[in-house]
């Protein structure tokens, strides 16, 4: 304490804050419908398991929001929680960010953008990106990366490594879709079918089938193989009716396919490569989506390159895996530059390994993917080891605020406590007003 005359200042470090954004919306959608206390408890756990089965990524769910938490508070963070269930709840914290009633700090927020309603930790992405950015613009943003988040989400990233690809582009314009030079969609579309098929024969694949990719979707739900005749009227006729009308504008993504034996996951956490395995889409009918075949294993995805000539046993499949470490990094290089130099926390890259044991990239995720749990254990000479494990991720994240923030700041005692208090009454009335709202309109509903 320094003493001038009769005031007194006081210098204080005050605790770093995060803030906590994440679901609470845990049951799933059609089980809302059911009376459960009809069905078996066989129906039952199913139901339980489904309620609290994430539909984009395990780093969302509540277990790692509270761990999260428990990290945070053990390195002195003040951790705000923001519990979202529903467009009331998630506007009000981009209304929050913007008003600066919530205190300066870093941001964690569990969720992620696509084209449904509000289901567990989806948001849809009308709503999702003008949030996020807010809270860009004010916080540290530490869940998800921004640029790269919308990147991967709206299928627009790129890289040297991906199968000959096209994005098209589109707009709706005057109550219509249109290419975004103004084109006819359908012609548009036919010209980068063209061109597709023409730089797979150069790249030798096979130009009789064209994957296309639908913006804003996850999971493989709306990623289909088509003959590429069909493309172009599978894009104006089956893809854009569907989308909601709060879609203005879309990328799809025309690529050409690869014959894939198995995709390797790796795992890459502040900037090292880590844990890393295998799990493989099979191969599904022409038309239908990437996910009615279901998925290859880790085991099985290991067999299919034995049986390929690609490997022989677990050293050789240890060789593979290690010959593609640099194209790894060669994708980490790439997400670097298109977050403006900011090496990535967390990115999961998902490399397609071909008959001819080539390496085409399937995808970059920034966040939203999961962490791989059958990574080769040395020890045990078994595919058993999670790298890294939830609670490293956790350790990491809040390490990176502690480094980045700056709580050191010098503050007078009583203004201090004057924008403490500022700040917990604007907390305060965000979320009473947020409870208002809601009672108003199940009022007029009624």
């Amino acid at each position: 304490m320094a003493r001038n005359g009769n005031s007194a200042t006081v210098r204080c470090k005050p605790k770093p804050t995060l803030h906590l954004v994440y679901s609470t919306k845990w049951v799933h959608e059609a089980a809302r419908l059911v009376d459960r206390s009809k069905l078996s408890e066989e129906f039952q756990k199913l139901f339980r398991f489904a309620d609290n089965y994430p539909h984009c990524c395990e780093l969302t769910t509540t277990y790692f929001q509270k761990l999260l938490a428990k990290e945070a508070r053990s390195k002195g963070f003040n951790v705000v929680r923001w519990r979202i269930n529903g467009r009331d709840s998630w506007l009000a914290v981009g209304e929050a960010a913007r008003s600066g009633c919530m205190v300066p700090g870093a941001a964690a927020v569990l969720l992620h953008s696509w084209t449904g309603d509000y289901e567990k930790e989806c948001v849809p992405a009308w709503d999702y990106y003008p949030v996020l950015e807010a809270l860009k613009a004010k916080h540290l943003l530490l869940y998800p990366s921004a640029p790269l988040d919308r990147l991967h989400s709206e299928k627009r990233y790129t890289s040297s490594l991906m199968p000959p690809t096209a994005f098209l582009q589109l707009l709706w314009h005057d109550g219509r879709w249109r290419a975004n030079d103004g084109g006819d969609v359908q012609d548009v579309a036919s010209r980068m079918v063209q061109h597709v098929t023409s730089l797979a024969q150069e790249a030798d694949l096979s130009p009789d089938d064209i994957m296309v990719k639908c913006g804003l979707s996850w999971g493989g739900k709306d990623v289909v193989r088509l003959k590429p005749s069909a493309v172009p009227s599978f894009i104006v006729k089956k893809l854009l009716p569907k989308l909601p009308g709060e879609v203005k504008s879309l990328t799809v993504l025309l690529q050409a396919k690869v014959n894939i034996v198995a995709e390797l996951r790796w795992v890459v956490l502040d900037g090292k490569l880590r844990g890393r395995g295998w799990r493989t889409f099979r191969q599904a009918p022409r038309g239908a989506p990437v996910t009615t075949a279901g998925v290859d294993t880790e085991s099985e995805s290991r067999e299919a390159l034995i049986q390929a000539g690609l490997a022989k046993d677990n050293k050789s499949l240890q060789s593979l895996e290690e010959s593609m470490r640099s194209k790894v990094s060669h994708v980490l290089a790439e997400a670097t530059a298109d977050a403006d130099g900011q090496v990535p926390q967390f990115l999961r890259v998902d490399l397609l390994i071909d008959t001819k044991g080539h390496a085409w990239l399937g995808e970059r995720e920034s966040w939203g993917a999961d962490l791989i749990k059958r990574t080769y254990n040395a020890n045990t000479q078994k595919f058993t080891r999670t790298d890294p494990q939830k609670p490293e991720v956790a350790t990491a994240m809040i390490a990176r605020a502690l480094r980045l923030l700056d709580g050191a700041k010098a503050c007078k005692h009583g203004k201090s406590h004057k924008g403490q208090h500022h700040h917990n009454a604007c907390h305060k009335r965000g979320r009473v007003s947020v409870q208002r709202h809601l009672v108003k309109r199940k009022a007029a509903s009624t």
